[in-house]
């Protein structure tokens, strides 16, 4: 029988301003304010929607000055009242909604897109009626740091009933990457995302029950999508702050360094296949440095096994990539990184690690860790009592390790998820230089690195959850076209 070992991590400390750490983003903001504050005082928030979904936004942002009691009765840390925007402020700024009247889609542009019989014609309607309010807000004279596509509902019944919204829990691995590429008409979010990229703010798609007490979102849809229902004052924490960082290009926290640590550059890879040709599988890397900050790569083509099934990188371009990944890092830092991890969801094969490990090498990189991050493994570890496994549960499997980013978490008292927890499989390769217990204990920190939740039971760690996220709207720009490489454009 294999030896192993078990060990419960506790709970990543997060940093945030005046060198302040906590382990709960939400009283970290609170106590000591964002990591990297907005450079001014007011976050200018456009809106588009319908007239009451505009309307509607409208009163949401102005209610949240005033905060929102949470469901604090049974378990105060899930859930913790929101505290406005007055004297508790914890963005240290204000938002405030400009040129409301630009962003309005009318009835007949609705009633349009909600009757056309083509699901692929109905997407692509919808996307060009949003592009041509945003685009109005663009060259509008108060031009919005930030704008909520906040979609009424019979949008939303139309743009998204056929599709399941991939998230970190919704698809595993290289089932996902492949499943994304199957597609009867395009992803609305993907192709707005695509669309908008040149605008010069970033969007945030938001639907009407969040905005709207009175919104009803078909149950089929909900559960198609994996939304979890959450009360105002969680709805207020998540929105303000994905807000914050898409309109300020600021950092809210970034996981806490640990003393001495090296600088380090993360690289999450993934693949996606081109919506165009539905046959060339493109490399996408998501690069985050120490300091938080997401850089976006995008590769060149891949390889295939068989039917675009368990695509890989040749060595030259695993080569390429890494050496564009540096290439980005030096740029903003003037040096390059002391240490480098490389991240995938599939296992390295030797030619990837090769090529990995040949650009590190001309970089006078040393210090390197190559992890297949592997979703869907059958293990499972059991808990006395009713409550799944305490989140940060780990176990060492002969060089390996398995990792539970979701459980139990006992500063909330419960578990907050809906379904049974499964664990990581974490798998170096032998160029690795850190221990399994190492590289476990990073990873569980690196899932704290998301800005659309403020909540700590992630399950992904940032590399590998923004590289999949990249991919879902790279595969909508053509070949060739010139990508972004800001974060919030994807997110």
């Amino acid at each position: 029988m294999s030896d192993f070992k078990t060990k419960i991590f506790p709970e990543p400390e997060l940093e945030f301003g005046d060198q302040h750490h906590h382990p709960d983003p939400r009283l970290g903001l609170l106590q000591a304010g964002p990591l990297q504050t907005n450079l001014g005082d007011t976050i200018k928030v456009g809106v588009v929607g319908s007239a009451l979904t505009v309307e509607k936004s409208g009163e949401f942002l102005n209610a949240i000055e005033d905060g929102f009691e949470g469901k604090t009765e049974k378990h105060p840390n899930l859930h913790p009242d929101f505290p406005g925007l007055r004297n508790q402020n914890p963005y240290r700024c204000r938002f405030e909604m400009v040129a409301a009247e630009d962003g309005v889609l009318t009835k007949g542009q609705i009633e349009k897109i909600a009757k056309e019989p083509s699901d692929a014609r109905a997407v692509e309607i919808a996307v060009d009626a949003v592009m041509a309010q945003l685009e109005k807000l663009e060259a509008h004279h108060e031009r919005p740091d930030v704008v909520m596509v906040s979609l009424p509902v019979k949008l939303i019944e139309r743009v998204w009933r056929n599709e399941r919204a991939r998230d970190d829990e919704g698809i595993e691995g290289e089932a996902a990457d492949a499943k994304a590429g199957r597609e009867t008409s395009p992803n609305f979010r993907g192709l707005l995302k695509a669309r908008a990229m040149d605008l010069r703010f970033s969007i945030q798609i938001v639907w009407e029950d969040v905005i709207n007490p009175d919104a009803k979102i078909p149950r089929k849809i909900k559960e198609n999508s994996d939304r979890q229902t959450q009360d105002r004052a969680d709805l207020a924490w998540n929105l303000m702050t994905t807000l914050y960082y898409k309109g300020s290009g600021k950092v809210p926290w970034r996981r806490l360094p640990e003393e001495g640590e090296f600088t380090a550059c993360y690289i999450g890879i993934s693949f996606f296949k081109d919506a165009e040709t539905d046959e060339i599988w493109t490399s996408a890397a998501q690069m985050f440095d120490e300091r938080g900050r997401g850089f976006i790569l995008r590769g060149g083509p891949a390889q295939s096994e068989s039917r675009g099934r368990h695509p890989f990188l040749t060595i030259d371009e695993a080569h390429k990539l890494t050496e564009s990944a540096l290439a980005a890092y030096k740029s903003v830092h003037r040096t390059m990184p002391a240490r480098v991890i490389v991240m995938k969801t599939s296992r390295f094969r030797e030619d990837e690690a090769e090529g990995v490990g040949k650009a590190l090498d001309e970089a006078g990189v040393e210090l390197r860790d190559l992890v297949w991050i592997h979703e869907s493994y059958s293990v499972k570890v059991l808990r006395d009592g009713d409550f799944p496994v305490l989140r940060g549960t780990f176990v060492e499997l002969d060089g390996n390790g398995l990792l539970y980013t979701n459980g139990s978490i006992p500063y909330y008292g419960t578990y907050p998820g809906l379904y049974v927890p499964n664990p990581l499989l974490l798998c170096p390769h032998p160029q690795s230089e850190s221990t399994i217990e190492q590289i476990a204990k990073e990873v569980f920190s690196l899932t704290k690195v998301n800005w659309n939740s403020t909540q700590m039971n992630q399950r992904l760690p940032i590399p590998i959850r923004a590289a999949r996220k990249v991919g879902d709207v790279l595969k909508y720009v053509p070949s060739g076209q010139k990508v972004s490489s800001d974060y919030r454009k994807y997110i």
